[in-house]
């Protein structure tokens, strides 16, 4: 059976709004002063449009550093928003004495007073918001590439061997996951579905916002006429499973796909605890893509992690995502790529696309009908 491999954000939904909240978790990490509170002036709660269209602004230098991270193959609003918030970290704590700074990069003992009692401990600091910018030029495209960029830099600036803060799911890259799952949840929903206890009670969550790409019904007779033409339709996104199932139940897309052909960062975090010698599962790593089109067998997992190469028959297994992480996963294993120019680059992705040789490029996702139909 003929398959079709879908991303979501940038193909059927709009990745806006994850970035609007990434932008709003990083700010209010180094902002508010149930965090760093380097201005604690602001009022997180009153939050307009506009405000929050300024932060995103200022925190990813007019999006250059979001289409930055991309560039370099970082698919995951959780580590974007990581890498730009630790290397901001890494700058504030560069007023730290060494017996403070030893305390503050104990993995074991880092939790959000920490970051308070470094907030307590600085004084008259200045951001460079493009900083991150520069960090990035330097780096090799590659989310285990940028991590250990990333390590290496902390190591250098700060004089330290102690760097485990900086890598991935370490329990600051874990703080600054929950505040993002907070913004886009809302503290109820995140309560319940992380079961965690939520950090505030005025969060109202961005998940029940999202903006459909492409009009419902060009959507929805795509789906079901790709299954009608016997294909196998399934889903890989870096998205978490509930950021991914709410939005598909809210559009009622959601039942023209089966549930072990969902795969979603979740799963990832799960293969990554269950083999963490093999991390990051994330793309552009085809993990996810090969479990979903294998149908999601927890007990395959390693299998998925560990065989990779040219898995697929090129005329069997199509990919439809845009990012460069697609198109990385797709080579991987030997799919055809095809991307839609409805991602956060828009039409400006086509040169990327066309560069990394992509099989077809397309202006949305309704015009996969052209290719497979």
């Amino acid at each position: 059976m003929k398959s079709v491999l879908f991303d979501v954000d940038g193909v059927f939904l709009s990745e806006e709004r994850c970035f609007d909240v990434s932008a709003l978790t990083v700010y209010e990490i180094l902002m508010d002063d149930a965090f760093l509170g380097l201005d604690p002036s602001v009022d997180f709660k009153t939050l307009t449009d506009d405000n929050i269209q300024d932060i995103r602004s200022k925190i990813f230098d007019n999006d250059k550093i979001l289409e930055k991270l991309k560039s370099l193959g970082l698919n995951s609003n959780w580590d974007m928003l990581f890498v730009v918030t630790a290397l901001h970290f890494i700058d504030v704590c560069k007023q730290l004495t060494s017996i403070q700074l030893a305390e503050v990069l104990d993995d074991q003992k880092f939790n959000q007073t920490t970051l308070q009692s470094i907030g307590s401990a600085v004084s008259d600091v200045t951001l460079d918001y493009s900083a991150p910018l520069t960090f990035l030029d330097k780096v090799q495209p590659g989310k285990d590439f940028i991590y250990q960029a990333l390590i290496e830099h902390a190591a250098t600036t700060l004089h330290t061997s102690k760097t485990a803060l900086f890598e991935l799911k370490s329990a600051f890259w874990t703080l600054a996951q929950e505040v993002y799952q907070e913004w886009y949840l809302g503290y109820k929903l995140f309560a319940e579905v992380e079961q965690k206890t939520n950090r505030t009670d005025y969060k109202q969550g961005y998940i029940y916002n999202e903006v459909v790409l492409r009009p419902l019904d060009e959507i929805k007779t795509l789906l079901e006429d790709l299954k009608t033409a016997g294909y196998q339709i399934a889903i890989a996104t870096g998205r978490p499973r509930t950021e991914t199932i709410v939005p598909f139940e809210t559009i009622h897309i959601k039942e023209l796909f089966d549930d072990e052909h969902i795969v979603t960062a979740s799963e990832v975090l799960i293969a990554e605890d269950l083999y963490p010698e093999l991390k990051p599962l994330g793309k552009p790593n085809p993990f996810s893509y090969l479990a979903t089109l294998e149908g999601n067998d927890q007990s395959k997992y390693q299998h998925y992690a560990s065989n990779q190469e040219n898995r697929v028959n090129k005329d069997d297994v199509y990919i439809v995502g845009d990012s460069l992480a697609d198109l990385l996963s797709a080579k991987k294993i030997g799919a055809t790529f095809i991307g839609p120019l409805t991602g956060l680059k828009g039409q400006n992705a086509r040169e990327e696309l066309e560069a990394y040789e992509a099989d077809y490029i397309i202006n949305h996702v309704g015009e996969v009908r052209n290719i497979l139909l």
